[in-house]
């Protein structure tokens, strides 16, 4: 491994990097030594890197980590997030039906891998008969564990390769859709995903129980029932400013009894309603084109074999 130590560093003239930094920087060359310099120059609103004409900007690698890791140095927007889920569940996917076979051999690779380093599999060889029947037994006892959706997906693609070269399309089918399952579940049970998956649910549930655990009488409880019609008549846009702007609420509607913590937790779970119904919009709308698309697969299918049929009674003289 090649060391800086005989590397002049810093230049003895204008006193900047002569080596390139590990963070997003720009370079140059130096009109006071002629060297190449390496520098940050932070923009004037204290964010970001100001670009001058001349200067080449460098993102060094590995830098940028997209991570649902809230650690990670990417922070996604929701774009973001839902291009990291894509690739999560779509990934490399198979480009054709020929590619299938070798798809589920990475795949079954993938479940290999899940098995070999889980902690409660150490110890066990799994290429041994004897320990991989002990692997099973074992992971048995958790069948929600991600171990266990790791050993279902593997056996899949096993049975889905067996499927196709056997020709049996039934099996075929069945086979492909447990093995997307498995492939799911494997994807939403790890640590990472899960946790952020359930931090996720117990904010969306702790934004409308506040209101609640606000409520001290039974004359609140009711007062918070009872502006709920209300708070759903408005549109999205208001409720956002409202929020936002983090001025009383309660005299924009005339509400003089409760507490604004009380009325800016129930306008926050209305606005948070407005986008799990475009959410489910789109999970509806993509459902529906899901099974249109295959729908006409089928009907294709239906046509060529019935074509094929046809093409063998003509050769037979029955048609």
């Amino acid at each position: 491994m090649t060391t800086l130590t005989n590397v002049e560093r810093y230049c003895a003239q204008c006193g900047r990097s002569l080596v390139p930094l590990d963070v997003p920087h720009l370079s140059i060359e130096c009109t006071e030594c002629g060297k190449t310099v390496h520098f940050v120059r932070t923009a004037p609103d204290g964010t970001g890197i100001k670009v001058e004409k001349g200067e080449r900007f460098t993102i060094p690698a590995g830098f940028i980590q997209i991570s649902l890791d809230p650690a990670s140095r990417g922070k996604l927007s929701r774009p973001g997030l839902s291009f990291l889920l894509r690739q999560f569940f779509v990934g490399n996917y198979p480009k054709e039906p020929k590619n299938f076979v070798s798809f589920a051999k990475s795949v079954n690779d993938e479940a290999d891998a899940i098995l070999k380093s889980s902690e409660r599999l150490k110890g066990l060889d799994l290429d041994k008969e004897g320990d991989a029947k002990t692997a099973i037994e074992k992971l048995k006892e958790n069948q929600q564990s991600r171990d266990w959706h790791a050993m279902t997906m593997g056996a899949f693609c096993q049975s889905v390769t067996e499927a196709i070269n056997k020709q049996d399309a039934l099996s075929s089918a069945w086979s492909g859709y447990m093995l997307g399952t498995a492939r799911g579940l494997t994807i939403v049970t790890e640590p990472l995903f899960e946790q952020t998956l359930w931090r996720g649910y117990l904010a969306n549930q702790v934004v409308y129980e506040a209101a609640a655990a606000a409520s001290q009488t039974p004359g609140e409880a009711e007062a918070i029932k009872r502006l709920e019609p209300l708070f759903g008549k408005l549109d999205e846009a208001t409720l956002h400013t409202w929020v936002e702007s983090k001025l009383p609420i309660g005299p924009r509607i005339g509400v003089k009894g409760l507490p604004e913590e009380i009325l800016s937790a129930l306008a926050k779970w209305h606005l948070a309603s407005f986008q799990r119904e475009r959410e489910q919009t789109l999970r509806n709308a993509s459902e529906r084109r899901a099974e249109w698309e295959l729908r006409l697969k089928w009907m294709t299918f239906g046509l060529a074999v019935a074509g094929a049929i046809f093409s063998g009674l003509k050769l037979v003289g029955l048609a």
